[in-house]
């Protein structure tokens, strides 16, 4: 059981100490305001950011409020010129504490949120810098319902303990950050596994999961005619269909090869490979109906249309680290992703947007149309492929 919280200094000693322990932001700002509130400091509204390298998303904010409890917030970059007329950009600029009095008349030219703030009994907002060490600086702010606002001297208290609120925070902030960047570049599973420490050459493990390969039609021919940004807007339309559906089906995405896409669907918890196989046969259906959806949207722009093939197979894989002694590539190899790449190539010659191999439609079960025997590329046998039904 926590010690009582008492005093400035304890709440000091608790940010160095025992607070690198607490689990989460989120977890870290509450904790941080009881003890604050504890010992003295009337605060009924606080706020810490994170900043993000995802490529959507500027920063995820905490925020505190007496009457809410906590919340979470992200902050896009296309919504980010707010923040010109907002008392935290002089704060990320010119690393120096704002306050802002909000019990007397409005100024003509106040910030949004300041407006906000007031409407909500805000009487007193202080916006403190957080130093970090790679020479940035972020912030947290404090607001007070309580009449008259804080005192010149609790001011001085919050601001004393930007050092090592900022040491806790940078913690968080490197966490985010190495999540982030394995989320966005290696996928969340994958991903997840390396920071585990799943690092070196050769880890990994067999697994049984539905393949999938897809690509894009004509790619070489668009890019020598279309202009470069027409190519760039092609290509984000792609996809984003075809991420949307593979993450809608909750399969993991392994890699981006060029315009081709390898994605996989294993089993979960108490999933049989038969439902990971109709997930990944969900996932292909999705993308055929929104790449539709989307080609009416760039033919009514006058835009090229978007064309791909898509093929499944469900087999072993190696599934961890294969490459150089310095540089690895977390992914899947093996006969059944070859496989699975020599039908999405067939995909062209049969005139048919979605292909599966015999050893997917047999463990799916379903309504599937049998195309053809064929010799594909590097594999000893004929493969008998099929196209969905219905």
């Amino acid at each position: 059981m926590d010690t009582p919280i008492t005093t400035l200094e304890d709440v000091r000693r608790w940010l160095t100490h025992e607070a690198r322990f607490v689990a989460g932001t989120g977890e870290i700002a509450q904790a941080l305001v009881e003890r604050l509130r504890a010992a003295g400091l009337p605060i009924d509204r606080f706020t810490t950011g994170v900043p993000s390298l995802h490529p959507q998303v500027d920063s995820f904010s905490t925020l505190w409020d007496e009457a809410e409890g906590l919340t979470f917030r992200t902050f896009r970059r296309s919504n980010m010129a707010a923040l010109e007329n907002s008392p935290l950009f002089v704060v990320y600029n010119e690393g120096v504490t704002v306050r802002c009095r909000l019990e007397g008349p409005a100024p003509a030219d106040e910030a949004g949120i300041l407006a906000e703030l007031r409407s909500d009994g805000i009487t007193d907002y202080v916006a403190v810098p957080l130093p970090f060490s790679d020479g940035s600086v972020k912030a947290v702010t404090y607001g007070t319902r309580a009449p008259g606002g804080f005192s010149d001297a609790q001011v001085a208290a919050l601001e004393s303990l930007r050092h090592e609120i900022a040491v806790a925070m940078e913690i968080r902030y490197l966490r985010h950050m190495a999540r982030t960047l394995m989320d966005t570049y290696v996928g969340p599973v994958a991903g997840r596994r390396v920071l585990d420490g799943a690092i070196k050459r050769g880890m990994g493990e067999t697994i049984r999961a539905a393949i999938w390969f897809c690509d894009l039609r004509g790619f070489t021919a668009l890019s020598e005619k279309l202009a470069g940004d027409a190519v760039i807007d092609l290509l984000n339309d792609y996809f984003d269909v075809v991420t949307a559906a593979i993450e809608g089906a909750d399969g993991e995405i392994l890699k981006f090869i060029g315009d081709a896409v390898l994605a996989i669907f294993a089993p979960t918890e108490g999933e049989d490979e038969a439902a990971a196989a109709g997930r990944a046969l969900t996932a292909a259906r999705a993308a055929v109906t929104a790449l539709a959806e989307r080609n009416a949207e760039r033919a009514a722009a006058g835009k090229t249309e978007i064309g791909l093939g898509i093929a499944l197979h469900f087999g072993d894989v190696h599934y961890g680290n294969v490459g150089g002694a310095n540089r690895l590539d977390f992914t899947v190899i093996g006969p059944a992703v070859n496989l699975a790449s020599r039908i999405e190539a067939l995909t062209r010659e049969v005139g048919r947007t979605v292909l599966v191999s015999q050893g997917f439609a047999n463990l799916h079960g379903g309504d599937f149309e049998t195309v053809g025997e064929f010799a594909l590329k590097g594999l000893r046998a004929n493969q008998t492929v099929f196209a969905p039904g219905g």
